[in-house]
């Protein structure tokens, strides 16, 4: 009976002592002495990252008096007539919020509006699969 609790107790060692040699002691992740996490490496280290932002030549300007300010995903361009059922209902589908502008005689498919230029360009994507493949990132002024 004793020769069993040897042969178990044997292969319980074994097996923490592969444990802990099979594992990584995650050394090369831990903050240096008097450093940050952000030196470990897992954080970027480009202390001088800032988001893309174009500039402002570069951003279609839309001036209208009756729209919140802001950036928008310009999505259609529709002249003098009404965008159509089917048209409306993409921009339902894609549950984005959004706005006929009417501007004169001018009518714009806007998706929007959002506070940055960034926060409008991570939505861009949906706009573009969901409703127009041309869709582009316009700012919204008061005159």
């Amino acid at each position: 009976m004793k020769k069993s609790y040897i042969k178990k107790g044997n292969l319980v060692l074994l097996l923490a002592v592969g444990l802990l040699l099979g594992c990584e002691t995650g050394t090369k992740n831990k903050a240096p002495e008097g450093g940050n996490s952000a030196d470990s490496g897992i954080v970027s280290q480009n202390k001088h990252y800032k988001p893309y932002m174009p500039k402002s030549s570069e951003i279609k300007k839309i001036f209208s008096k009756s729209g919140t300010p802001g950036y928008y995903i310009q999505v259609g361009y529709f002249g003098e007539h009404e965008p159509s059922s089917d048209f409306i209902n993409r921009l339902k589908y894609a549950e984005l919020p959004y706005t006929i502008l009417k501007k004169s005689k001018k009518r714009y498919a806007l998706v929007g509006p959002y506070t940055s230029y960034n926060k409008a360009n991570e939505i861009k994507g949906s706009a573009r699969e969901y409703v127009s493949s041309s869709a582009f990132i316009v700012k919204l002024l008061r005159p």
